[in-house]
């Protein structure tokens, strides 16, 4: 019997995930905060190893070993309490945006990093690692390959060495390397604002293209294969941000628009009261 991945919230990232988990042979139960009715163009299009369901029953699934999270943070207090969560392996891909989720003084004064905010609300019989939060949508979707040689890299981080194996495994199998960063309190080495976030993984366009062209190159782009050398180089020389949490306007504006091209899909769906599998 396949492995059955278990999915709350099913954004860019949680529906790629999930995209390239089916691909790799495993099923996925997935869900999101409007019910498992709302998920029905998103199921249609994983096909028959993808179902939906609601966040309660996934958490108190016995055969769901690996839950990916992919939330708004500003969700976490109220939502990850109420679920009942035990014995799961948690692959948290949260990133930390002010202008998104209104200021969190824990992680603007550098207290907490993003992922031990969110273990602050799951019981301590679940293993947190993080993953998936560095990279974009697109380019882990493009990326995603059983040829080690074009594999690229995505760091891991959490405190419990098990439920990084785990992690491993799994992201082996959907097509990737991992490289453990170490624990959770380190995870900031590849959150925004740092080497290891976004950038690391564009390729060099060619420099005929206008704004628009950019756009278009991005978004089809593979990402580029990383080597273990690199990661440890890139992370190992990261210093800790005093400007905490994602700022937009850092970034270029050819990849914003991409990303937000996306969101305003997924708004224009959830508007219509179907969500579609945006890849």
């Amino acid at each position: 019997m396949s492995e059955t991945i278990g999915f709350i919230g099913v954004g860019q990232i949680g529906g790629t995930v999930a995209r390239l988990a089916v691909d790799a042979g495993y099923k996925v139960v997935l869900s999101n905060s409007r019910g498992p009715e709302s998920l029905s163009g998103v199921i249609s299009s994983l096909g028959e190893n993808a179902k939906a369901d609601t966040s309660a029953n996934i958490a108190k699934d016995k055969n769901i070993k690996i839950i990916v999270l992919s939330i708004p943070l500003n969700a976490v207090p109220t939502l990850l309490p109420s679920l009942g969560l035990k014995n799961k392996v948690i692959l948290d891909t949260s990133n930390y945006y002010p202008v998104r989720e209104g200021n969190l003084e824990e992680l603007d004064s550098n207290k907490l990093t993003t992922s031990e905010y969110v273990s602050k609300y799951l019981d301590s019989s679940n293993k947190l690692v993080k993953i998936f939060n560095n990279i974009f949508s697109f380019h882990l979707r493009n990326s995603a390959t059983q040829d080690e040689s074009n594999q690229t890299i995505l760091p891991i981080a959490g405190d419990d060495d098990e439920a990084k194996k785990l992690t491993n495994d799994f992201v082996q199998k959907i097509g990737y390397k991992t490289y453990d960063v170490g624990p959770s309190s380190l995870s900031w080495k590849f959150e925004p604002n740092t080497p290891f976030y976004g950038g690391i993984y564009l390729p060099e366009a060619p420099k005929d293209l206008d704004h628009d062209g950019l756009k278009e190159f991005y978004k089809k782009s593979q990402a580029n294969p990383l080597t273990y050398e690199k990661a440890k180089e890139v992370l190992d020389s990261t210093e800790r941000s005093t400007v905490v949490g994602g700022r937009p306007e850092n970034y270029p504006k050819y990849l914003t628009e991409i990303v937000y091209d996306l969101y305003a899909q997924q708004a224009k769906d959830k508007a219509s009261g179907n969500s579609k599998l945006i890849l």
